[in-house]
């Protein structure tokens, strides 16, 4: 595994650390963002071991969705955990009202969890 594939899933690691400890401390919004960015650089690992780079997020969900569930290397709910991630980021950084629970930052961190273990195992 490479450096840089390698430094992804440490700050994968990192993001649900962070999750953890504002969901303990009812900052949901902020909570949510570090389940997505969890998401976001274990699945930017998976790619850049298939030999594919992206620079945007958008990008990333594609070629996500094209590379590894199209080819059925992994279960579509892991498209539609990112895809949902992505969104409850945009959601908790953009709109100055956020409806976002425990339940619902639980729910993401859980996900990102497994989206993580999932995307690690694409690069063995």
């Amino acid at each position: 595994m490479s450096e840089e594939i390698q430094r992804h899933f440490e700050r994968a690691a990192d993001c649900i650390e962070d999750d953890q400890v504002l969901l303990e401390n009812d900052r949901f919004a902020a909570a949510v963002t570090r389940a997505y960015y969890a998401m976001f650089h274990a699945a930017t690992a998976a790619l850049l071991a298939a030999g594919i780079e992206r620079s945007s997020h958008h990008g990333l969900l594609s070629a996500f969705g094209e590379h590894f569930v199209k080819t059925q290397r992994v279960d579509r709910k892991f498209f539609l955990y990112l895809r949902e991630a992505f969104e409850q980021r945009q959601q908790s950084d953009y709109d100055p009202l956020v409806d976002i629970d425990r339940q619902a930052v639980q729910e993401a961190l859980d996900h990102a969890i497994d989206f993580v273990t999932v995307c690690r195992s694409l690069t063995e």
